[in-house]
């Protein structure tokens, strides 16, 4: 059996077949955001010539060990073409579900579609790098999902603050007036005078506006924020020095 499918992708015109079929997959799938590109398609295209080039339009003038070299050779174009193709469709939902994310944050089973579809994608796509780490493969694949997936959610939150103005002072404010209120080890007289405090603190408009400046730089371009508070603390995150 195993003989036979051997003998069958070492024939020629079945690689050639096989490439013309995901050449058709990619031109009926070709208006997919995150399918793979044209250049590289026509990359392939180019190599995959060359290697087919010689065994099938004059298969009788080459030797047998160059004619094995050319088909393997299309056989590793078309197995990374075919790679390639479902990479991209296991790509797809993990995108969407980050997209999804950002149009609506509040719907929680969105994180529960990210995980899931993103660890798929990263396995996928690390796979054959987790066979020559030299640590176990299911370690390492698991440990870089979760780290990517992690980063990528991140990401998602970081341009969903940015854009729908979600890192504000006034929301800070809330946040604390939250802290403050189901907090039940802190006093009544230190609460009231605390909800007071940040009561004024979120009514002066010169304030909202500089604490609104620094956060939007916070999270867009941290390196344009130059005060001697910031570079310190920058400098003790670098070195490592508490």
């Amino acid at each position: 059996m195993f003989q036979s499918v051997i003998g069958i992708l070492g024939a020629p015109f079945i690689e050639v077949i096989i490439f013309v079929l995901l050449v058709a997959y990619f031109v009926i799938h070709r208006h997919d955001r995150h399918g793979i590109s044209l250049l590289k398609v026509f990359i392939l295209l180019i190599i995959f010539i060359y290697f087919a080039w010689m065994p099938i339009v004059w298969p009788s003038l080459i030797p047998s060990s160059m004619r094995n070299l050319s088909v393997f050779g299309m056989f590793v174009i078309n197995f990374y073409f075919f790679y390639s193709l479902i990479l991209a469709r296991i790509e797809r939902p993990y995108r969407e579900a980050l997209a999804n994310l950002v149009r609506e944050p509040e719907k929680h089973e969105i994180f529960r579609d990210i995980w899931s579809s993103g660890k798929r994608f990263y396995y996928y796509s690390y796979i054959f790098q987790s066979l020559i780490s030299g640590a176990n493969p299911f370690h390492f694949l698991s440990d870089i999902a979760n780290d990517r997936v992690r980063d990528d959610i991140k990401d998602a939150l970081r341009q969903l603050g940015v854009e729908k103005k979600l890192i504000s002072l006034s929301l800070m404010v809330g946040f604390m007036k939250s802290r403050l209120a189901s907090d039940q080890n802190l006093p009544a007289d230190f609460k009231a005078v605390m909800g007071k405090t940040l009561d004024d603190l979120d009514k002066h408009p010169w304030l909202e506006e500089q604490v609104n400046e620094f956060l939007r730089l916070a999270t867009e371009s941290p390196e344009d924020l130059h005060f001697p508070e910031w570079m310190a603390a920058f400098e003790k995150t670098v070195t490592g020095n508490n």
